[in-house]
C-alpha cells in the first residue's frame, strides 16, 4: 500500500492503521516522565494534537494487548518505560469551547465539554469504574472531584489526564479585548481555577498520575499559578525541545524517503525542499 503523507491527521492509530509516513518523536516520551504536570506551548500546526493522541495509545490501560502493534516500529515500543499502558487517560480539547459574551453563558459551553470527556472516559473504563455520567454533578470541576474519588474508592488505575489547546477560549477572550471576561474566568474561585484546583488535589493524592498540558501562550496559566502551582511550562527545555515540529534534518529524511519510494527525481526533491523551507 502506497504510503500518504498525513496532512491535518491527529489521530495516531490512524496513522499507524493506514501506514501513513511517520517522523518517529516517541523516545521524546522518556524525557517528558521526568516531569509530573509538564506543559508545553507552540503555534498551531505543530502536531501538539497528534502528539497528545500518541501519549494516550502509550499510556491507556485498555490498549494493552495492542502496544506491539501501536508501537512495536517506534523508538519507544523498543524500548518503553515502566509506565506504558498504566492509566486511564482522560483527554479533553478546549479548543471546542465557543467564547460567548457572558460569564454564565461561558461556565456552561465549558461544563458541557468536559460532561463530553467525562461521558467517554466512563463508558471507555467501564471494567473498572461502576459510575455513570447521569450521577456526576453539573460543575466540570465537581463532576472530576466525583470522578477522582471513585477511583480512589475503586482502586482503579490512576488517570492521566491530558488537555489540548488549554488557553484557546481564554486567548480569544485576549484578541477580542473582552478583559473583564478574562479577569472572571481567571481569578478568584471561577470555574476555570476550580477545575485545576481539582486536578492538582488529584496529583497529591495519587488517583492522577500525570499531566499534559498543550497550548499556545503561557499567560492562562500564569494567572492560574496560585490555584495551579504544580505546573511545570517546559516549552523552552533542552531536552524536549524537538518533541514536536520538525527539525532540518527531519524534513531532509522525511522528504527523502518520501521521493525514494516514489521514484521522484532529485531536481524536484531540491525544489521541494527551497520551498518548504522558504514557506
Amino acid at each position: 500500500m502506497q504510503r500518504r503523507v498525513p496532512y491535518a491527521v491527529a489521530n495516531y492509530e490512524e496513522i499507524v492503521r493506514d501506514a501513513y509516513y511517520f517522523v518517529d518523536k516517541t523516545a521524546f516520551i522518556r524525557e517528558l516522565e521526568q516531569y509530573k504536570v509538564p506543559v508545553f506551548l507552540r503555534p498551531r500546526r505543530f502536531g501538539k494534537s497528534l502528539w497528545c493522541s500518541i501519549l494516550e495509545c502509550y499510556y491507556d490501560v485498555n490498549r494493552t494487548d495492542r502496544f506491539e502493534e501501536l508501537f512495536g516500529r517506534t523508538d519507544i515500543g523498543r524500548e518503553p518505560t515502566a509506565a506504558r499502558n498504566s492509566c486511564m487517560v482522560m483527554r479533553f480539547d478546549f479548543s471546542k469551547i465557543e467564547v460567548l459574551g457572558s460569564y454564565e453563558s461561558l461556565r456552561q459551553k465549558f461544563n458541557a465539554e468536559c460532561r463530553n470527556s467525562y461521558t467517554r472516559f466512563l463508558a471507555f473504563y467501564h471494567a473498572y469504574l461502576s459510575l455513570e455520567t447521569g450521577e456526576l454533578p453539573a460543575d466540570a470541576g465537581e463532576a472530576l472531584s466525583t470522578i477522582l474519588t471513585a477511583v480512589q474508592e475503586a482502586g482503579a488505575p490512576p488517570l492521566h489526564i491530558i488537555i489540548d489547546e488549554y488557553d484557546n477560549f481564554t486567548n480569544q477572550l485576549i484578541t477580542t479585548r473582552q478583559d473583564k471576561l478574562y479577569r472572571e474566568v481567571t481569578t478568584g474561585d471561577s470555574f476555570l481555577r476550580t477545575f485545576f484546583k481539582v486536578i492538582k488535589a488529584g496529583v497529591g493524592e495519587g488517583s492522577v498520575a500525570r499531566v499534559f498540558i498543550t497550548g499556545v501562550l503561557p499567560v492562562t496559566i500564569d494567572d492560574l499559578t496560585s490555584g495551579f502551582n504544580i505546573a511545570q511550562i517546559i516549552t523552552l527545555e533542552e531536552p524536549t525541545l524537538n518533541m514536536m515540529g520538525f527539525t532540518q534534518a527531519e524534513v531532509d529524511a522525511y522528504v527523502g524517503e518520501i521521493f525514494t519510494e516514489n521514484g521522484w527525481p532529485g531536481e524536484l526533491r531540491r525544489r521541494v525542499l527551497e520551498d518548504l523551507r522558504a514557506h
